[in-house]
């Protein structure tokens, strides 16, 4: 399993200002994450000049930003026989400025809404629908909403370990429609 979204090797020092900015920019577009740049150590201490380039050329590089058809119809038609479905929020929603889009889906489906400990702030702490952070540092009304839920849908949030304790206890009734944004 991969844990960069990319890495790259440096060649040469005239490749360095072009590198980092391609991975600057694959690492804050689409799915977010780590980039590695491996600079060998013959390169590590080379004089260069540095100018930074103004546009990327990264033509095989297509970030999907548009949810699958199917998929999509699968999640409507889970959430409308949902019975307790629960609002799972973490910091990607907080990363992508997604924040109003939450409330109003929380507001239109009358959902409640738990946070991750990075997701905090990205629902308001006073709305009644918050039930505030889950998991070992989390409320006891959001750890009984995900335990008591048929559905919990996951929007830029983990399933850390720090939240779902043991995987064959967590949620034990609920399906997962994950949005990862």
């Amino acid at each position: 399993m991969p844990v960069v979204q990319h890495s790259f090797l440096l060649q040469s020092t005239d490749e360095l200002t072009r590198t980092i900015r391609e991975a600057f920019h694959i690492a804050v577009t689409g799915r977010p994450g780590p980039v590695l740049i491996d600079v060998p150590s013959d390169l590590a201490g080379a004089k260069m000049v540095f100018e930074y380039p103004d546009e990327v050329n990264l033509p095989s590089y297509k970030p999907t930003y548009r949810g699958n058809a199917k998929q999509v119809k699968q999640a409507v038609a889970r959430i409308r026989r949902a019975e307790r479905p629960v609002l799972y929020v973490g910091g990607g929603v907080v990363s992508s400025g997604a924040s109003e889009e939450l409330r109003a889906l929380a507001e239109l489906m009358q959902v409640p809404v738990v946070t991750t400990l990075m997701g905090k702030g990205a629902f308001p702490a006073s709305h009644p629908l918050n039930l505030g952070p889950v998991g070992m540092h989390g409320s006891k009304y959001a750890n009984l909403a995900m335990t008591e839920s048929d559905l919990i849908i996951a929007a830029g949030a983990r399933f850390s370990d720090r939240v779902t304790g043991r995987l064959d206890e967590f949620a034990p009734h609920a399906e997962v429609i994950h949005i990862d944004i």
